[in-house]
């Protein structure tokens, strides 16, 4: 099922080789070997709190909240709507949420680093030895769907799967429209819907609700 206007798709792709904003990276021309995925930034959240408190090595208090070290840094929070694996030469695609990056100008964003979240109302931030433990419970209260899966040729609506990549400071001029996606590893193309993003304060357990699925 590819029904796709392809010189509308391409359109992004020539741009990034100018600007490098676009969601997209080396699109055959014909997108025989190109995966499009399509997704919509749903959210920017502020804080993240916990349904169960994170016990952390060499803190006698669990964490029950983190929030950016930086005071303007946020989780963007996208959903996955569909994917299109019906180029004539792909035979199935292996799909990992961490595999996006957020590009905004000249920076990219990825996995959480060390050192750039605080730990509930503290000075505590997180370390070398605990941040892939709080990157997985920050997952487990935004993520929805497997943390990975194969794909077979085909065409996939309706997915609605969701992840969120930290951005640990403010973005030069960003007035808080969607941001550009890419997905690394693989021959992809990435377009997002016109839809603006929500600015939350928090999400989580007595937080504010985070959209579960992708407008049309």
């Amino acid at each position: 099922m590819r029904n796709l206007n392809i010189p509308a798709l391409l359109l992004p792709c020539a741009v990034a080789l100018a600007a490098a904003t676009a969601g997209c990276t080396s699109v055959d021309k014909d997108l025989r070997n190109t995966v499009v995925l399509h997704y919509q930034h749903v959210a920017n959240v502020r804080r993240i709190e916990f349904a169960a408190p994170v016990a952390v090595p060499r803190r006698p208090e669990p964490v029950h909240f983190v929030q950016p070290l930086e005071s303007t840094g946020f989780w963007a929070v996208f959903l996955l709507c569909s994917l299109d694996a019906t180029g004539a030469n792909i035979p199935s695609f292996y799909f990992d949420p961490d595999h996006f990056r957020v590009h905004y100008g000249k920076q990219r964003f990825g996995p959480l680093r060390p050192y750039t979240l605080r730990l509930d109302d503290t000075v505590d931030l997180n370390t070398l030895r605990n941040t892939s433990q709080l990157a997985a419970a920050i997952d487990e209260e935004l993520r929805t769907g497997p943390n990975s899966r194969v794909f077979r040729h085909g065409y996939y609506s309706g997915l609605d799967m969701r992840f969120a990549i930290f951005i640990p400071q403010g973005l030069s001029d960003y007035a808080g429209d969607r941001l550009t996606l890419r997905y690394e590893g693989a021959q992809t193309l990435a377009l997002a819907n016109d839809y603006p993003p929500a600015t939350l304060d928090s999400a989580g357990p007595g937080g504010d609700a985070l959209l579960a699925h992708c407008l049309p």
